[in-house]
């Protein structure tokens, strides 16, 4: 046994160790060597490497016959009549039901362009709020030729939401064939503008050409001193030409009282501000702002103040602006496609709640 103060070997029987003198543990305490318990611990496996010899090989035939793959077994199809046992259909109940998610998703994708050319259900959406009706009204008692600015402050990123709202004012001010002044503190805000007029020349071709060309201001940096300078005098605020401005019938002496209505398009709350600081407090024209749904909260208390005079916001309002116009636009079209997939999901909801009450 080996010591346990100083590690050296000393006979089993041995009560003190012989090399340091300290007493050792009873023989019943004494661990076991590992050749004492040896045949305690099963037999581990061993593995052995490269190829056997021909004397060490075992003969296929000395095999349990347990060990042979057997073939794989072959299915038989039920008869006629004879219920398939469960289990035995995954795959086929897995194929059907792929199948049925493509049929459903090929069905929504249907509906949807069906409500984009055409409007079965004639949808009416939501009630029209008054704010609607104000602007609508402002833009309505418009004179012939009246001079408008339209700011298109917001970027290719929310043009989706902010299109269908700025569409319907836009149309109408060609129904109303004012003079319209396109300018934009952001960078990418002539192209949006540029999109959304083609978008309405095309839902509305006789009424694009009869009303008069806007004139643009383009794109001008400097957020609020550039609206300072707007408010002092737009022509030479304007990085574009003075001939072009002027075409509105502008002139340079002309400050933003000159515009009988400014309507601003924005997705940013801080622009918004500024044209309420820079712009309405200096101005006696009314201050339209279509905003987006998030930024719309925001710009509420400025609307109770009544500096903003009539605040748009989003999608709900897009679709009532184009309920007063009588022209149906994207707005109307989304909310068709909206109500066929609503349909086209009931549909489906109720056909599986009647299917579960025949199965088990």
């Amino acid at each position: 046994m080996l010591c346990p103060h100083c590690g050296k070997e000393n006979p089993n029987d041995a009560d003190i160790c012989q090399h340091c003198s300290e007493p050792l543990p009873p023989a019943s305490q004494r661990p076991r060597l590992l050749s004492q318990i040896q045949g305690l611990i099963p037999a581990e496996p061993v593995i052995t490497s490269g190829r056997l010899r021909a004397a060490d090989r075992i003969p296929i035939d000395a095999l349990p016959e347990t060990l042979v793959e057997p073939a794989p077994a072959v299915r038989a199809q039920p008869a006629v009549g004879e219920q398939e046992p469960a289990g035995a259909s995954a795959p086929a109940s897995m194929a059907r039901r792929n199948i049925t998610l493509w049929m459903v998703a090929a069905a929504a994708f249907l509906a949807a362009l069906l409500g984009s050319f055409w409007n079965p259900l004639g949808v009416t959406g939501a009630p029209i709020r008054p704010s609607v009706k104000n602007a609508y009204a402002f833009i309505e008692i418009l004179p012939p030729n009246a001079n408008v600015l339209v700011a298109w402050d917001y970027d290719p990123a929310v043009q989706g939401e902010l299109q269908l709202l700025a569409q319907p004012i836009l149309h109408h001010l060609q129904r109303k064939r004012a003079r319209t002044v396109f300018m934009s503190l952001r960078p990418f805000g002539p192209n949006v503008a540029a999109d959304a007029q083609a978008l309405t020349a095309r839902l509305a071709p006789g009424v694009a050409i009869a009303a008069p060309s806007p004139a643009q201001m383009g794109f001008i940096p400097g957020e609020s001193i550039a609206l300072r300078s707007i408010a002092l005098s737009p022509v030479n605020a304007s990085n574009q030409p003075r001939l072009t401005i002027q075409e509105a019938g502008m002139r340079p002496a002309q400050d933003i009282d000159a515009f009988d209505l400014v309507i601003q398009i924005t997705a940013d709350m801080t622009s918004s501000r500024e044209w309420v600081e820079q712009v309405a407090s200096r101005s006696d024209a009314p201050l339209l702002v279509a905003a987006s749904g998030a930024v719309a909260p925001l710009l509420r208390p400025y609307e109770q103040t009544g500096q903003i005079r009539v605040l748009l916001a989003g999608y709900p309002d897009a679709l009532a602006y184009e309920q007063l116009l009588g022209q149906e636009g994207p707005a109307t079209k989304q909310a068709t496609s909206q109500a066929l997939l609503t349909g086209l999901f009931l549909a489906v909801v109720l056909f599986a709640a009647l299917r579960s009450l025949f199965r088990k």
